[in-house]
């Protein structure tokens, strides 16, 4: 374990080395401080820190961007593997579409999930789980980025924590009159996974089309045998319910107005078969008591139509560039919960309680952004604009209670519905500008004024005492940013920044048993948003060959929403409820450094620390690991047509964080993952162009599981071959 940690961090360390020598030794040959760099992952420029195309070496915000080529020689399954192997991300959740990413720590709400700028989260999602990527077909996407850090002046609520960012591949640009397509078949070995997907695009003028569709079947998988903290498997165990059945569908058609207008119209669906969170027989895992839950989304849908209009040569006095988008969705889910609880001896083996509930969801969502922005000078930008959201969520609940001693069961229904029908609204208007301030200083300022408004409506089974509640809450938030140019290959960067969570409709209206099933949850429409101050400083160097950056991070938030105990009983569960308690602060470090060897050679470096405890009780908490270190070596062949590549990501050991009664122990165990991947391009017939993928995850066969999905174990996938043949003309 020692060794493979020595590796990661000499990956790290050697790739900044190894880069400020080569930029050293090549002088001769160096472009200027603006030219873009080749790097061996990250994309060059960022639109979702500004909101307008600007390097990340000009932006002052940590920003990580990875465009389609890179999704193309990984195969992932979803965003969640493409971060894996950066500073500052880790991921929670398992299977093919739950992974979800958690940023410094935050996770959940806290976690503002977009398409193409547009919010994807909805106000009807557990505290803990964000919205799903997998909403957007990863293979349709010209790139992700992720903003660490809260970006709430330009995205509102739920950006406290970070942006990811997904942007979608527009039809073919003007000019490009024809035909083009492509189609992807992979499959997976650990889980038995089958993968298709096809796109097909047309230009002709004016007009653009493209549409896709991709199909995804997988199983559950075995964990591997070995140790993980106190854990040890001495054969593989099945890790249940993480084979999931989804599917993605998509068509976009544009037109061109004029030399620099256009429209725009995307419709996408999404459907899921039997998604579940996945987990472990307890007894593989030391608890006797035979207690089992399980959670299952059996059936989800999702429709999504976005409509856009983009003016980019207005020259108007208030504006030269216009942005108008308006969005409208549908997502039903169904929610299954199982939770047998054994009374044990000296009673029968079929004594004990289960417990059989069903939620239905629909929630329609709608929204719309006006964005505009004006160059000034032709030194400073100002962007500005208002955005408006409604979620409108209707829901069900069936529950059936079933009780074993020594007679006939006892069986106890409940068609109560745990949280009323409800409508959550916000609005905000917002204005943030850059200004060349001097030579070499660049200023960033930002406001947003937003509101937050949610009302209970009538709902069948549920007295009326429980509609019209309502509750508003406003605010205001802003940031400042600053970039010195030390040298032409140099920027000190730092930003201090504000944001701020609205309660959900669960935090505020859910009044009844727990989905886990070990609680009574009270309702709290009292409470209050979280907010948060964050301050990041750090440094930015760019050359022909060389991309690093470092940033030290401090974030606060203060009225953090936790669910506590009450002390109190409702029937026979212990009651809890959602409380603004904690203030929280996490801080650490992250550092990248990206470098073009030389030879088809490249090196990728990354570190990370994270510290994170309540300000109040001055005790360490975590959800996450506090340190990360790894990278990648890659070669590429001089005419492109091989591509090899070693990963390997070692995370820490953590003691400052509380795992319950984890299998593993009261300590979180480090571990060391390796993979290694291949493209190779195939000979061309006609106007195909094959590719040929594999990758080889987890090469060697450890166990381990992501750090939020220890305390309730559910560990990752073993060795797993991925072989991947694409086409595309």
């Amino acid at each position: 374990m020692r060794t493979s940690w020595i590796i990661g961090l000499a990956v790290a360390v050697g790739a900044l080395n190894a880069g400020i020598a080569t930029a050293q030794a090549d002088s001769a040959r160096r472009r200027s401080a603006d030219s873009t760099v080749q790097v061996t992952k990250l994309a060059p420029l960022t639109v979702t820190a500004t909101r307008s195309e600007t390097p990340v070496f000009r932006t002052a915000t940590p920003v990580l961007v990875i465009d389609s080529q890179v999704v193309r020689r990984e195969v992932p399954n979803g965003i969640g593997d493409l971060f894996r192997n950066l500073p500052g991300v880790d991921v929670t959740g398992v299977g093919p579409n739950q992974g979800r990413l958690i940023i410094r720590g935050q996770r959940g709400q806290r976690i503002l999930l977009a398409e193409d700028g547009l919010r994807l989260n909805n106000a009807r999602r557990q505290q803990d789980f964000g919205e799903l990527p997998s909403l957007t077909d990863v293979n349709d996407l010209s790139r992700v980025e992720i903003v660490r850090g809260p970006a709430s002046v330009l995205y509102g609520t739920d950006a406290i924590g970070g942006v990811v960012n997904q942007i979608t591949l527009e039809t073919p640009a003007r000019g490009r009159d024809g035909a083009f397509g492509s189609l992807l078949l992979r499959r997976s070995s650990a889980d038995d996974q089958s993968f298709g997907h096809a796109r097909f695009a047309v230009r002709s003028g004016r007009f653009g089309i493209a549409a896709s569709a991709s199909l995804r079947d997988a199983g559950d998988y075995f964990a591997p045998t070995g140790t993980f903290g106190r854990l040890a498997f001495s054969t593989p165990e099945r890790v249940n319910d993480v084979g999931v059945r989804d599917r993605n569908y998509g068509a976009r058609l544009s037109y061109d107005v004029g030399d620099h207008g256009k429209i725009g119209l995307r419709i996408s669906r999404y459907e899921v078969r039997d998604a579940g969170f996945g987990y472990v027989n307890p007894k593989s895992l030391g608890d006797t008591s035979g207690v089992l839950v399980r959670l299952l989304y059996p059936n989800q849908n999702v429709n999504r139509l976005t409509a856009s209009f983009q003016q980019m040569s207005l020259g108007w006095g208030i504006a030269d560039r216009l942005s108008l988008s308006a969005v409208t969705a549908s997502n039903r889910r169904d929610f299954d919960q199982q939770i047998d609880i054994p009374f044990g001896a000296p009673l029968p083996p079929t004594a004990g309680i289960g417990i059989r509930s069903h939620n239905y969801t629909d929630i329609g969502s709608y929204g719309t952004r006006l964005e505009l922005t004006k160059v000034v000078a032709a030194r400073h930008t100002i962007v500005y604009g208002a955005d408006w959201y409604l979620d409108r969520s209707a829901n069900t609940d069936s529950s059936s209670t079933t009780t074993t001693v020594f007679g006939p069961p006892t069986v106890r229904t409940s068609t109560t519905t745990s949280i009323p029908n409800a409508n959550y609204a916000t609005a905000g208007a917002f204005v943030q500008g850059q200004f060349a301030a001097a030579s070499r200083l660049t200023l960033t300022a930002g406001l947003r004024a937003q509101t937050i408004h949610s009302s209970t409506r009538a709902t069948p089974g549920l007295p009326a005492s429980r509609a019209g509640i309502t509750a508003s809450n406003g605010t205001v938030v802003g940031n400042v940013s600053a970039q010195l140019q030390a040298s032409s290959k140099l920027n000190l960067v730092a930003t201090v920044g504000r944001g701020f969570r609205a309660p959900n409709l669960i935090e505020r209206y859910f009044d009844g048993a727990t989905p886990e099933g070990n609680g009574y949850q009270v309702a709290s429409p009292g409470l209050k948003p979280e907010t948060n101050l964050n301050v990041d400083v750090g440094f930015k160097y760019r050359s022909d060959r060389v991309y690093a950056e470092a940033t030290y991070f401090t974030n606060t938030i203060h009225d953090g929403i936790r669910i506590v105990p009450l002390g109190t009983r409702v029937g026979n569960f212990p009651a809890y409820q959602n409380q603004n308690i904690e203030n929280l602060r996490d801080h650490g470090v992250e550092a990248l450094a990206e470098v073009r060897v030389g030879s088809g050679f490249a090196v990728l470096g990354h570190y990370t620390t994270l510290t994170s405890k309540n300000v109040d009780q001055k005790n360490p908490i975590g959800d996450s690991y506090g340190s990360k270190v790894g990278g990648e070596l890659s070669w590429r062949e001089a005419r492109g047509r091989v591509r090899l590549s070693y990963d390997v990501r070692h995370q820490g050991e953590r003691k400052d964080i509380d795992l319950g009664t984890s299998p593993v122990g009261a300590v979180l165990p480090p571990f060391t993952v390796h993979a290694v991947r291949g493209a190779f391009r195939l000979p061309e017939f006609g106007r195909m162009r094959p590719e040929l993928d594999v990758v080889i995850n987890n090469l060697t066969n450890q166990l381990y599981a992501e750090a939020s999905n220890t305390s309730f174990f559910r560990p990752e996938l073993p060795r797993n071959l991925v072989t991947a043949i694409r086409l595309e003309f």
